[in-house]
């Protein structure tokens, strides 16, 4: 029996149809998918770019901002009462054991930390009665090479250009600069040993001379 009569025999170009075929939807599901990429792109939001932060968002708290020298702080009158004074200095906090000096003065409120002439310190504000008579900053210069010499300079070159000529006081126990203005008493002291402190101190004038502070 012959075999090959009852074998179909497929054309030879059968092959060559199915590839030109595949080929043609190849090619138009590329056609397709093009555009809407293209679209999808399009549409697409641009990426957020979050800007550097500037070097004015990058300040520190108002607390540790340096406090210009000046007689007084911003706000702050000698002979106001102590709400006045908590608005005027909001940070201010009680002091729970105040310091008390001559004349009935009781250092009340304290702001801290303030920087003064390069210098981190206390700010103490003392009372009498029921009114702001002195307002003391103290700063610990024991860990600065020149303790605290630097910073002394620029409180007397400031109270020199403010007040005029001072009255100092220059021995081994340290220096002093005194000034009398108005009803202001003005003084800024260092003391190098034992522990090397700047001073800087703005009270209500006693009648006093300022060689008697």
């Amino acid at each position: 029996m012959n075999l090959h009569r009852f074998i179909p025999t497929l054309p030879t170009t059968t092959p060559r149809r199915m590839w030109r075929t595949c080929q043609g939807a190849t090619l138009a599901w590329a056609l397709c998918v093009a555009p809407m990429s293209a679209q999808v792109r399009a549409a697409s939001p641009p990426p957020v770019r979050t800007p550097a932060p500037q070097a004015r968002d990058m300040q520190p708290p108002s607390h540790m901002v340096p406090a210009p020298l000046q007689p007084l702080p911003a706000g702050v009158e000698l002979g106001m009462g102590a709400d006045a004074l908590r608005d005027a200095v909001p940070g201010a906090a009680r002091v729970l054991r105040p310091q008390r000096l001559a004349g009935g003065l009781a250092g009340l409120w304290r702001l801290e930390p303030v920087v003064i002439a390069g210098l981190s310190g206390a700010q103490t504000f003392f009372f009498s009665g029921r009114e702001l008579r002195r307002v003391e900053f103290v700063a610990d210069a024991s860990d600065l090479a020149d303790g605290g010499a630097a910073a002394f300079g620029a409180l007397l070159a400031f109270g020199r250009s403010t007040y005029g000529p001072e009255t100092a006081a220059n021995d081994p126990s340290g220096s002093y600069a005194a000034w009398t203005h108005g009803g202001l008493e003005v003084y800024a002291q260092r003391v190098p040993a034992p522990r090397a402190t700047v001073r800087w101190v703005i009270k209500q004038s006693e009648g006093k001379d300022a060689s008697e502070l």
